[in-house]
């Protein structure tokens, strides 16, 4: 039996300014649950328990709203989420059973395919049963904010624990080689397993002065309908600061699972077009845009596909120091940059304000790919909605009028990638004339 720690509190104060703020995790459209409800959906069935969500004071309504045909039981921090605290807590609240295998997991978690986490998860058992604390990560070569950095003594496999030589709890500036080439490193997900007896003993040997306080601030909790509410005296002693600080990078007996080990960019623009061919089984006007966009290819069942990869690797030959560079311009929804063009691709950076909506126009170009970096996106094309989140993507046939909007309370940042083929390079204006790409 596995038993699920949920960590899904706001960096927000409790306060009157911040009520009403809704941290991305928790924002859901008609129709697209909540990343916390997905997370919840994956660590479910006969196999986990009912988990224990530790939230904020702020955010315990809507985690209770969201959770409540899950059975969860919530622990409630006062103020501001604390990770490594939280974490404690709820291992404390497990503390009668200390051969128990907790799987922890931020509810910031991207988990795109929950069948992936399964198989990690089972692979991760016997390794945490044996008094390692497996961590699960990704591939640098993806731009994910992650939870710190493990180097890891070998080549990682998919699912395979490999030994983890060091974690970095901090990040490093992204450059162009770092996001682009591979190496033993992997970015964390903030999701665990470990045993209790084996995480309260990290806690007690590297955390000491967090145990304490936040062991008497459960202890003087208070029950509300089932709820613990943390003492708020003896919690507001506790430093808040992650696990990976806290406890990660002082131990050796950690080992990680790769969960993405074939993942790229071209095979994410592929899957993002499979996407758009579902789509357009009820939706005509996209139906239209594919079936045109496929005369216009040929026989090419991938357009673009082999200008998208020129570009990829044009980038790649990036040196280590070269990190990227912009070309700014400030509007009233927010702020647009051109980070990088060349023949047939135009790199872009949109920083959107929150609630900020804009029209984007059906440029000339080619199809465009849009990656999240940070908060989440309402894309709108003719009558198809969707909420993409942060670290996901979506493809923009070649031609396509859409909208997009912020729906969270931070700001949205999105980097896009639209490539127009190199075949035609030569009939364009000259790369310093070129007008940003889809922006109306």
């Amino acid at each position: 039996m596995l038993h699920p720690i949920i960590l899904a509190g706001s960096v927000h104060q409790s306060s009157e300014r911040a009520s009403g703020v809704c941290p991305m995790p928790l924002e859901a459209a008609p129709g697209a649950p909540s990343r916390f409800e997905r997370l919840l959906s994956a660590l479910s069935g006969d196999v986990f328990s009912a988990p224990v969500v530790v939230t904020t004071q702020d955010c315990a309504p809507l985690v209770d709203r969201q959770s409540a045909h899950r059975e969860a039981r919530l622990i409630v921090e006062p103020d501001t989420h604390k990770p490594a605290a939280a974490l404690l807590s709820a291992v404390l609240s497990l503390r009668h059973m200390p051969g128990a295998l907790v799987v922890v997991a931020a509810a910031s978690a991207d988990l795109e395919d929950a069948r992936k986490l399964d198989l990690a998860l089972c692979n991760a058992i016997p390794a945490a049963q044996r008094g390692e604390i497996v961590m699960l990560g990704q591939r640098t070569t993806r731009a994910y904010a992650g939870y710190g950095i493990m180097e890891v003594v070998s080549q990682p496999h998919e699912n395979v624990p490999v030994a983890v030589s060091r974690v970095l709890a901090s990040g490093r500036q992204t450059t162009l080689s770092h996001l682009l080439q591979g190496n033993h490193q992997l970015w964390g997900m903030g999701i665990y397993v470990a045993r209790v007896d084996v995480l309260l003993a990290a806690f007690k040997s590297h955390a000491s002065r967090l145990f304490l306080p936040v062991k008497n601030a459960l202890q003087r909790a208070e029950a509300v309908d089932g709820t613990k509410m943390l003492d708020a005296a003896t919690y507001r002693r506790v430093k808040a600061i992650t696990f990976e600080k806290a406890v990660a990078e002082k131990i050796d007996n950690v080992c990680a699972i790769q969960l993405d080990p074939a993942w790229s960019e071209i095979q994410q623009w592929e899957q993002d077009a499979a996407a758009d061919r579902a789509i357009s089984a009820w939706d005509q006007d996209l139906a239209e845009d594919l079936s045109g966009a496929a005369r216009a290819a040929s026989s090419d069942l991938h357009p673009h596909a082999a200008d998208m990869m020129a570009v990829y690797a044009s980038l790649a030959q990036a040196t280590e120091d070269d990190a990227l560079t912009a070309r700014s311009t400030d509007h009233k929804w927010g702020r647009h940059e051109t980070l990088a063009m060349g023949p047939g691709f135009t790199l872009q950076r949109m920083a959107i304000a929150p609630g900020a909506a804009l029209e984007l126009s059906a440029g000339a170009g080619g199809a465009e790919h849009w990656v999240v970096a940070q908060g989440s996106v309402l894309v709108t094309l003719g009558d198809h909605v969707r909420l993409v989140w942060e670290g996901q993507s979506a493809r923009i046939p070649c031609g396509r009028s859409r909208r997009i909007e912020n729906p969270g309370s931070g700001t949205l940042v999105l980097i896009q990638l639209q490539v127009t083929p190199l075949t035609d390079a030569k009939d364009h204006s000259p790369l310093h004339s070129l007008p940003p790409a889809g922006v109306a």
